[in-house]
């Protein structure tokens, strides 16, 4: 034995009288029971009464058993100390932590640790963390935090939505470089260092492209940081970030853009209307005179006359001015319409009967994806069809007659728009003047017959029905057209002109 440790007698010598063990046994902190062969106890200092709630004269001689109840027997067999909740008279349920010591005469020391508030800071702070893991877990946004190695260690409910991994894919092998682009991680990194993305070890509202596990791509905005270790704040710890899905919010962006247009082009075209009609009416009778005259010229003439060849262009020339009268106004004042429910598809299909057989369908395919049991719009089949009709010889001219045509219908807006949309395979319309291919008079076939009025009284009819239409169109990728009706609600049933 080392000689500078004391003996169990040296160490009774020092402690001198047994008022000094006694002093010792009740300042200590923790309860002491001393406990025979028979398992009974024999002696409890100040602390042990004050945890057990009874006072000494009663607590001597009561059994463990009757303390402890079921857990005694348990201390017995595995020598470790077990938790025990304590019922004292006039005090709530008190958590006591009990070990055993035994001895070679088989009495046992019995301590006791009053670990109440212990214990209830352990339940506050499980119930706390519990809530903080909810409420990451209950994000729309995806919330994803990862050590300074990119292993990834938080991986909430809504990254797995937007990016597609499971959790199980996130904690294994995913690093946090693969959810960007090349060297987009470090770039974020070394934003979230700088003082200039809001302040060191933050970066707000960055946009970014997020890549998912099917390697598509998702734009995002990303908030996040750097947590640092808490004793050494140049130490970093790990990097975390919510990333919120941007592209719900772009749509809804753009469905406003698409609304303002609609807003101008609807201001636009009544002035526009007003203006035709007024222009209409003057020029109609003049050029109903001027056909009028021409074609008595001609027959006053006769068939060899070496005029008649200018006077076929002039009629020719009239008509032409006539029908842009007609169209004109058609634009201006549509003229009034019975309105019945009607079945889109149907209207689809009976104009493709007309077109098809024409010299400009031959070479043309086309596709149809209608979506079967289709409500019905309320409407005019004939003003539905001739909007139909403008749309596809349109896209057929496009295409030069050679190309592939799709046309597809379905329901929006949990049933309550009817969506049709045309595309074709043509050249597409330019950016430049996508905006303007619903105004009157303007036309992409300039020299070739068209008057620029198509498209506009399309508008005019769409409207009319409570419509919208919108065009979509990349360059060289063809284009696409987007018509809505309001379904029919059942309480309609009468016709209305």
């Amino acid at each position: 034995m080392d000689p500078s440790h004391l003996t169990i007698e040296a160490l009774a010598e020092k402690l001198g009288s047994v008022d000094t063990v006694a002093d010792m046994l009740t300042h200590i902190p923790v309860g002491m029971l001393w406990v025979d062969d028979h398992h009974v106890v024999q002696y409890a200092n100040e602390r042990a009464c004050k945890i057990v709630g009874i006072g000494y004269p009663k607590l001597v001689g009561k059994t463990c058993a009757d303390l402890f109840g079921e857990h005694y027997p348990k201390m017995l067999r595995e020598r470790f100390p077990h938790e025990v909740t304590l019922h004292p008279d006039n005090v709530g349920p008190r958590v006591v932590e009990v070990g055993l010591v035994g001895t070679e005469s088989g009495h046992h020391f019995c301590y006791l640790t009053d670990i109440s508030i212990r214990k209830e800071l352990e339940i506050e702070l499980q119930r706390r963390d519990t809530f903080f893991h909810d409420l990451i877990e209950s994000s729309v946004d995806g919330i994803i935090a990862a050590d300074m190695k990119g292993r990834i260690i938080t991986f909430n409910g809504g990254a797995v939505d937007i990016l597609g991994y499971s959790k199980e894919d996130a904690y294994g092998s995913l690093h946090v470089k693969r959810l960007y682009p090349e060297g987009e991680a470090q770039d974020i990194l070394k934003r979230m260092r700088s003082d200039e993305f809001g302040g060191k070890g933050r970066l707000l509202r960055h946009q970014l492209i997020a890549i998912t596990k099917e390697g598509n791509q998702i734009p995002m905005s990303l908030s996040g940081g750097i947590i640092y270790d808490e004793d050494d704040q140049s130490s970093e710890i790990a990097t975390f970030g919510i990333f919120t899905d941007l592209r719900a919010i772009q749509k809804i962006e753009q469905d406003l853009q698409q609304t303002h247009k609609m807003l101008l082009q609807s201001e636009k075209m009544a002035g526009l209307g007003r203006l035709a009609a007024g222009v209409a009416h003057e020029i109609n009778n003049p050029m109903a005179g001027i056909m009028l005259y021409s074609n008595l010229v001609k027959e006053q003439l006769g068939p060899d006359h070496a005029a008649q060849e200018d006077l076929d262009i002039l009629i020719h020339e009239a008509e032409r001015c006539k029908q842009i009268v007609s169209d004109l106004l058609e634009f201006s004042q549509p003229t009034s319409f019975e309105r019945t429910g009607v079945d889109v598809n149907e209207q689809i299909h009976k104009t493709l009967a007309i077109l098809h057989k024409g010299p400009l369908f031959q070479n043309i395919e086309i596709q149809l994806e209608l979506e079967e049991n289709l409500s019905r719009i309320w409407g005019n089949p004939v003003r539905l069809n001739q909007v139909f009709m403008n749309l596809v010889v349109n896209a057929s001219q496009a295409m030069d007659g050679r190309g592939r045509l799709s046309i597809s219908t379905r329901h929006r807006s949990n049933k309550g728009l009817i969506e049709i949309a045309l595309a074709d395979s043509g050249p597409g319309i330019e950016k430049d003047i996508l905006g303007q291919i619903f105004d009157p008079f303007f036309t992409t076939k300039a020299g070739q017959g068209g008057t620029g009025l198509g498209l506009s009284v399309s508008y005019s009819i769409i409207r009319e029905l409570n419509g919208t239409i919108r065009a979509e169109s990349e360059e060289g990728k063809g284009a696409k057209f987007f018509l809505r009706f309001p379904v029919l609600q059942p309480e309609v049933t009468e016709i209305e002109s």
